[in-house]
């Protein structure tokens, strides 16, 4: 229960609701940025540190302190009525939601004995496939018709009922207080991968190289990041080192990394273009993502052991097939989606998001693949490791996703200039209510603040259309890259053969 809320929070707490929220907290859009960034940031450092907190600890001792600090600051941020207190109570949720992910998914993945292990797999990827999907159209229609802050109320309260449970019902589990916990390459993950992570939305907002302090913190997070993999070969492991014994873990988590961060590079920009573009409410557009949900949910649904009887894709080869497929089918609806136009309809798009899904309830097999032949009691360990992968990788698109927009719009203008020329079919149509005013130049007399505002939106509306056909095209040309990937997994008998050997 506590991972199905926190995958669903995870997704539900995205664009729709930040964007409520900032309005009603005063905050300026560049701080909604941070609204994100404040959690999956902190999130994806503290993922590294939860494997040797349960070793030292116990896993019933953080599955009581995780969901615990979670829900308290799902609530207190429901409650909240400044901007920052918001980013500061959005920072804690991004740790306590690690100790949950890591914790839980270790349990799902290998902790519930063999017996169950197949039943815990299929039920992990199915809170996997709901909660990474369904949170865009849950926040969209909650914060349309209600309000913002029952999002965050709502899980908050729903992971308190969790918590009870847990403490009910979890027995004790062995702890180690003998067990070390390198502070010092922790310090250096957070310096170097968290400083870089920081880095890309803080040079996006202050021009790159022209800000004194982004080169400082880039030049910071490179030398950390150096001096991490030095220490890693040499101080005692912050993470188990037997996880990376396991070949198909080390290259599901390397494929996940590397996929979803084309993945969420589209996810980045559809709201913002169905919204300014194709002229949805976040009403409306909520619609187009539940099919683009269900369609996920359907498609893991034949994959997921345990739960579906008739599940296929019951080998290791059978499901590299299968997420090679999705791999390769994402990676070519992004290059149709590229291909839009200034009057694309959401009829189009609700049909692409369908693909979209489907695509990515097949990727989703390198989950299963990720903890086919990994040990119970190291599968915490690996979970962390493997979200930590995964919310790094949202986070860097996230900043190159809006590199793109600045350079597509703001960043250099002579670049904006070309894309946005008489051959570009795409915006042609909203070059029509500017001609008249174009051929008459700035000091034309009829010119007014009606004028003015035809302008903005026409040239809004464009660099919209530029940045989402860049974005899109660089997702499929990546993913169609990555579409080999799945084949470097090894079948479990190839595995074993090694191990022995």
């Amino acid at each position: 229960m506590v991972v199905l809320f926190t995958f669903i929070v995870i997704g539900a707490i995205g664009v729709p609701a930040h964007e409520y929220a900032r309005g009603f907290l005063g905050g300026t859009p560049y701080q909604s940025i941070w609204y994100m960034n404040a959690y999956l940031i902190p999130c994806a450092l503290m993922l590294t540190l939860v494997g040797n907190l349960r070793q030292r600890y116990g896993g019933r001792t953080l599955a009581i302190i995780g969901p615990a600090i979670f829900s308290l600051s799902l609530i207190g941020a429901a409650l909240t009525q400044e901007s920052l207190l918001f980013i500061l109570l959005r920072i804690i949720q991004g740790l306590s939601s690690a100790v949950c992910a890591a914790v839980g998914g270790g349990w799902l993945n290998g902790g519930i004995g063999s017996k169950h292990s197949q039943l815990g797999k299929g039920l992990f990827i199915l809170v996997f496939a709901f909660g990474a999907t369904a949170g865009i159209a849950i926040s969209a229609y909650t914060t349309w018709y209600l309000s913002w802050r029952i999002v965050y109320a709502f899980f908050g309260i729903c992971l308190g009922v969790a918590w009870l449970l847990i403490y009910r019902y979890l027995p004790k589990t062995p702890s180690d207080p003998s067990v070390t916990i390198d502070w010092l390459t922790f310090t250096l993950i957070c310096s170097g991968f968290g400083l870089f992570s920081l880095s890309l939305a803080w040079g996006n907002q202050h021009e790159w190289f022209q800000s004194p302090f982004y080169c400082i913190q880039l030049s910071l997070s490179l030398i950390s990041i150096i001096l991490f993999f030095v220490r890693l070969s040499s101080a005692p492991p912050l993470l188990n080192p037997k996880v990376f014994q396991d070949i198909n873990f080390c290259i599901s988590t390397a494929n996940l990394t590397l996929i979803l961060f084309a993945v969420f590079l589209v996810f980045n920009i559809v709201p913002t273009f169905m919204i300014k573009v194709v002229g949805n409410t976040v009403g409306t557009y909520a619609g187009p993502f539940s099919c683009f949900s269900l369609a996920c949910v359907a498609t893991t649904f034949l994959f997921a052991p345990g739960i579906n009887p008739y599940a296929i894709g019951s080998n290791i080869t059978q499901r590299k097939i299968s997420s090679s497929i999705g791999v390769f089918g994402f990676g070519l609806t992004a290059l149709w989606m590229a291909q839009t136009n200034a009057m694309q309809s959401n009829n189009n798009l609700t049909i692409q998001l369908i693909l979209l899904g489907i695509s990515f309830g097949l990727i989703l097999n390198e989950l299963l693949m990720c903890f086919a032949t990994m040990p119970a009691e190291l599968t915490t360990t690996a979970s962390a490791v493997n979200f930590f992968g995964t919310n790094i990788a949202k986070s860097l698109s996230g900043g190159l996703s809006g590199a793109i927009s600045t350079a597509s719009s703001q960043g250099s203008w002579e670049r904006f200039r070309m894309e946005v020329g008489a051959s570009q079919e795409a915006i042609a149509d909203f070059q029509l209510p500017l001609q008249n005013h174009l051929q008459q130049g700035i000091e034309g007399g009829s010119w007014s603040q009606a004028s003015l505002e035809i302008i903005n939106h026409a040239i809004s509306q464009q660099a919209e259309v530029i940045t989402y056909i860049n974005t899109a095209t660089l997702t499929g040309w990546l993913l169609l890259a990555f579409g080999l990937l799945p084949f470097l997994h090894r079948d479990e008998k190839a595995f074993k053969e090694d191990r022995q050997n």
